[in-house]
């Protein structure tokens, strides 16, 4: 029973300091609700803003100033460039794009072409060889209908003799 009375002290002290977290939680939301709210801490910190970014300007400038007195790039310089970098990027993307889309394009055309050219040179030899069988049966044709006639006898030309 030793063990239960410790389990039973350690639960309840498990909840009171649940209960006292909740209570300061409470405690400190209304307090900061009501510092929030306060017309002079908003003044206070508006006041500490504008002062902190009057001194960040003045830092700015001030190294700014430095900068171009050592023929250094300033921020502002810095800013420029990138922004210009970042157009031409940009712009180059764009025009890799284009030169991609004409290639493909281009490509295809020739690929076409090559493909309409190989037709036509298939069909042409097509043509040559069905002209060739046409011309072979009409050479047996004529043959069959015509002996071919014996070569004239030709004679020899004789050697003349000098003189004559």
């Amino acid at each position: 029973m030793a063990t239960d009375s410790k389990t039973h002290g350690n639960d309840d002290f498990t909840r009171f300091a649940n209960e006292a977290y909740h209570q300061w939680e409470k405690t400190m939301s209304s307090w900061w609700d009501q510092v929030l709210d306060s017309p002079s801490f908003l003044g206070a910190m508006g006041e500490n803003l504008s002062s902190f970014a009057k001194a960040r300007q003045q830092y700015e400038e001030t190294v700014d100033d430095q900068l171009r007195r050592m023929h250094l790039p300033t921020h502002g310089d810095l800013t420029r460039v990138a922004r210009i970098a970042t157009l031409l990027e940009k712009r180059l993307l764009e025009i890799e794009d284009r030169v991609l889309e004409l290639q493909d394009t281009v490509e295809g055309r020739l690929a076409s072409m090559e493909k309409e050219a190989l037709q036509a040179r298939i069909e042409a030899t097509e043509a040559r060889l069905e002209m060739r069988d046409k011309l072979d049966a009409l050479s047996e044709r004529l043959a069959l209908l015509d002996p071919p006639a014996a070569p004239p006898n030709r004679r020899k030309p004789t050697a003349r003799k000098a003189g004559q």
